[in-house]
């Protein structure tokens, strides 16, 4: 019934109807108020010593009459109204909760301001439309039904004549539906890129200055503004030249019944009641005629804009959660793994790329994991196939024996602390960035999660303490704080895997070593993926893998990979002499 927007507008159908409902009583009664003025006309022309008693009546059904007008009027307004408002809130919910579900490859390929400008314009298309088009449709319909009716109840004949320029006016409304469809799908459109401009921009801002690329950047800004003013005249011109010409068109009929109207005056067939009523009725239908061409362009613009949302909407999530439920039913969905993490063959590809090939791993429950390699040759993917950020393309991975599919996403990752190697940070105070994920933390436990991260002194030292806020994306931090912090994150949690993806890359030696002294006491109680590129940091795990074009190069301990002399122990090597000449 209401095409793409059946999902969302079904659960309120009640509601809507009960709101079309009163606008046809409103609309009804409207349309006897014109018949009621012509008959008291008709008294007035011929004065008898009733009336004063048969206009006072006529006066008082105009009243009544405009008080059901009201009263419709404001419960369909509340009906359809409180409908529009719930309809958004369901789309906008449904949107948000979709976003969080999709894979990270999707975020590869799309635009953050594209993703905003859907959440935020589209969807206020859709409102308006809701909002008052849904009004303006059924109050259209119903104006020219009564309307037309109570004419052909005057005189049929002349109704024929005033409503031949309608088929006419038929024409020009389905040609501008379709102007304004392509028009405003084009305008959205071009909403999205410039919305990712301005946001691309905003979040590079220091690049910008730093580059001195302000002016640079507002001139390619003012292009894209003039593009989409462009566009919006298109369709500022569709509307422009349809309202005036639609009102020409109507004008036709009032020019019509007063040559042919006034002849049946003159001529006695139509009396002056008769013919006010009937030019009052072929008023009414003007409004709705001119109205039409908004209720149109409303239509269009919330079409394009929920066929917008929807396509968002119709990716798949990639992820499959739907075997979960026995795993919970078998283990409880308070169960909490060992960590037991084993990869049998697994591959993964970007597209054609491989970049990961034939991993054959075993980490047993409470050890660490070891990971070292050239940039790209796998470790941060190695990392995200454990929590099911990405899924493996080849092969299966099991935790505590049982494959990853078998587990909930949620209970998987509630046990999981994952620190990715690009540290992100909400723009809130610390100790909510810290509590991140526990909402149950309280102040004790979130300052000991920071001292166990060595940042605990930092946000000290920052005049509101741990309510200091900390901008978007942490930009008030360095970047070893904000790796820091992150950390503090993910230990707070206690989880049983921990998983560390070059999550000490921007703190110092000495830090390092701090941070790993409280490391070791908390990784002997868990399972921990330590993925780095100094070998300082990677020395006393219990299994140390060599990563390189995606396979397993070397692996071993620390003290075994030296000895094969390969690649692991060239880097070492080198490492230790760029050490030893930092300290001359």
């Amino acid at each position: 019934m209401f095409g793409p927007f059946s999902r969302y507008a079904a659960p309120y159908r009640g509601r809507m109807l009960a709101g079309v409902l009163a606008i046809a009583f409103a609309q009804a009664a409207a349309a006897i108020i014109p018949r009621e003025l012509g008959l008291a006309i008709d008294a007035l022309g011929v004065p008898t010593d009733e009336s004063a008693v048969v206009v006072g009546r006529h006066i008082r059904n105009v009243l009544t009459l405009a008080l059901v007008v009201a009263l419709g009027g404001y419960c369909m307004r509340r009906l359809l109204g409180s409908a529009s408002t719930r309809i958004e809130y369901d789309i906008r919910t449904t949107y948000f909760d979709h976003l969080l579900t999709l894979p990270l490859s999707f975020y590869q390929t799309q635009r953050t301001g594209d993703l905003m400008a859907r959440a935020t314009n589209d969807l206020n298309a859709v409102r308006i439309f809701f909002t008052y088009g849904v009004r303006g449709i059924v109050e259209t319909a119903l104006i020219f039904v009564f309307s037309i009716c109570m004419m052909c109840l005057v005189d049929w004949e002349l109704s024929l004549w005033v409503l031949t320029p309608l088929p006419l006016m038929s024409l020009f409304i389905i040609r501008m539906a379709s102007l304004v469809h392509t028009r405003f799908k084009a305008i959205q459109e071009y909403f999205g890129e410039m919305s990712n401009f301005i946001q691309e921009n905003v979040s590079g801002i220091r690049v910008v200055k730093a580059f001195v690329q302000g002016p640079a950047q507002s001139d390619e800004f003012d292009t894209l503004n003039l593009e989409y003013l462009r566009r919006n005249n298109e369709l500022i011109h569709t509307r422009a030249v349809y309202r005036p010409l639609s009102f020409l068109i109507a004008s036709l009929g009032l020019g019509l019944n007063l040559w042919l109207g006034g002849a049946a005056v003159i001529e006695g067939r139509l009396s002056i009641g008769d013919f006010v009523a009937f030019n009052a009725y072929l008023t009414l239908l003007i409004r709705p005629i001119s109205y039409m061409g908004w209720v149109i362009d409303r239509f269009q613009r919330a079409l394009v804009a929920m066929r917008r949302i929807n396509e968002i909407l119709s990716i798949d999530a990639e992820i499959d959660d739907s075997d979960a439920e026995r795993v919970e039913t078998d283990t409880g969905s308070e169960g909490t793994p060992r960590g037991e993490i084993e990869f049998c063959n697994v591959g993964f590809s970007y597209g054609e790329m491989a970049a990961l090939q034939q991993i054959d791993l075993k980490v047993g429950a409470g050890t660490t994991l070891g990971v070292i390699g050239r940039v790209g040759s796998g470790k941060t993917t190695l990392a995200r196939l454990i929590p099911r950020l990405i899924e493996a393309t080849q092969g299966e991975i099991l935790l505590d024996g049982l494959p990853l599919r078998k587990w909930s996403l949620d209970q998987l990752r509630q046990h999981i602390g994952y620190v990715a190697q690009v540290p992100f940070l909400f723009s809130t105070t610390m100790a909510t960035n810290v509590a991140y994920g526990d909402a149950q933390a309280d102040d004790e436990q979130i300052r000991q999660a920071a001292d166990e991260a060595q940042v605990h002194s930092d946000i000290e030292a920052f005049e509101h303490g741990y309510q200091t806020i900390v901008g978007e994306r942490g930009v008030t931090l360095s970047g070893g704080q904000k790796q820091r912090s992150t950390l503090a994150r993910a230990l707070l949690r206690r989880p049983s895997i921990l998983i560390l993806d070059d999550a000490l890359s921007a703190v110092d030696t000495n830090t390092e070593t701090a941070i790993l002294g409280h490391l070791r006491r908390i990784m002997a109680q868990r399972t921990t993926i330590l993925i780095a590129h100094r070998i300082s940091t990677l020395r006393d795990a219990d299994h140390i893998i060599v990563l390189d074009e995606g396979r397993i190069l070397e692996q071993g301990t620390h003290d075994e990979l030296v000895g094969f002399d390969g690649f692991y122990a060239d880097l070492a090597r080198r490492q230790q002499l760029a050490a030893e000449l930092d300290s001359l």
